[in-house]
């Protein structure tokens, strides 16, 4: 309820502070939202390969971009497509140590000119009238440092770890936080924000009550809730990195130990593969991530126009 009908139910009633039930309805989508979900994660990644497309042009001609324009020109791309209703938050988009910057606003002060020399971190998401989208790649807009790769990989495993997760029934976002930074606190490095937060299907791209944070949220996750998946790494003064994806909650298998569950990846957009050092990945987070970039090219191929699917493909080549 609003505060103003709280103050007056307040005056004369004791007030108990309580979850509202229609959280928890609402945070489980039905088939049918998730398949709209689907396809609005589709249209999302054709208008970002459009617009990376544009982008790599205007960096390679030396057209100037800065913060403020590269989020204008997102927006533009995917208004293009069906059912677009406006963009799901202002997007972050930060370059070099702006990317550092958690929730970054660009402003005519701040405003940093787009150089070849460091990583451009874009947080964006729409809303279209079947699903709201939310998700985050670093880009290279030159050839990463060794440093930079390491990073980039690092944050990249706990994501791919997050993905691959298999939990039983019953288990809570805080359980699963973990796997995501296990690799970071390896190297004793962390982020100080959740690994993902609850997406709605239209208007609320944060939505309650599933969380995957370190503090105890004690709500389970239950089939047909969709969270992100957003691990990262920000070194003040330099650069951010940030890979999320949308993921789904699904069943997995039935034991003698109960029923599982696992997730599936809802968001279509490659990774950045010049960033990654592959020497640090497994045989199976590559595998992960041929089988996820193969699906992009096989679901945007009719989409996208020969030269379109040119780029798609060398951005989705087999990472070995």
């Amino acid at each position: 309820m609003n505060f103003g009908t709280y103050r007056i139910l307040a005056k004369q009633n004791d007030i108990y502070l309580e979850e509202s039930p229609i959280l928890h309805f609402k945070s489980k989508k039905n088939k049918t939202e998730l398949s709209c979900i689907k396809n609005a994660m589709l249209k999302d990644g054709i208008a970002l390969c459009k617009f990376m497309i544009w982008f790599e042009n205007c960096l390679k001609n030396k057209i100037e971009l800065d913060e403020i324009s590269v989020g204008k020109k997102l927006k533009e791309f995917r208004s293009q497509q069906e059912l677009f209703f406006g963009e799901s938050f202002a997007p972050i988009v930060g370059f070099n140590e702006h990317g550092a910057i958690v929730h970054y606003s660009a402003t005519k002060e701040s405003n940093s000119t787009i150089k070849k020399d460091g990583f451009l971190l874009i947080d964006s998401g729409a809303q279209f009238f079947d699903g709201t989208t939310d998700i985050t790649r670093t880009i290279a807009t030159g050839e990463p440092s060794e440093e930079q790769k390491r990073d980039y990989t690092l944050v990249l495993k706990g994501h791919i770890a997050l993905a691959q997760a298999k939990f039983p029934v019953g288990t809570c976002g805080y359980q699963l936080d973990s796997l995501a930074r296990q690799f970071l606190w390896q190297e004793g490095l962390n982020y100080g924000h959740g690994t993902g937060h609850g997406v709605g299907f239209f208007l609320c791209v944060h939505e309650g009550p599933q969380g995957i944070r370190p503090d105890t949220n004690k709500t389970e996750l239950k089939e047909g809730m969709v969270i992100s998946n957003e691990p990262g790494l920000y070194k003040e003064g330099k650069y951010g990195i940030r890979i999320e994806n949308l993921i789904q909650v699904k069943e997995y298998k039935k034991t003698d130990f109960g029923s599982y569950l696992c997730f599936e990846t809802l968001t279509l957009f490659p990774f950045e593969k010049v960033a990654i050092e592959t020497p640090l990945l497994t045989k199976e987070e590559k595998n992960w991530i041929n089988l996820y970039h193969q699906n992009i090219v096989d679901q945007f191929s009719q989409h996208l126009s020969p030269n379109e699917n040119k780029w798609l493909k060398e951005k989705c080549e087999t990472v070995e």
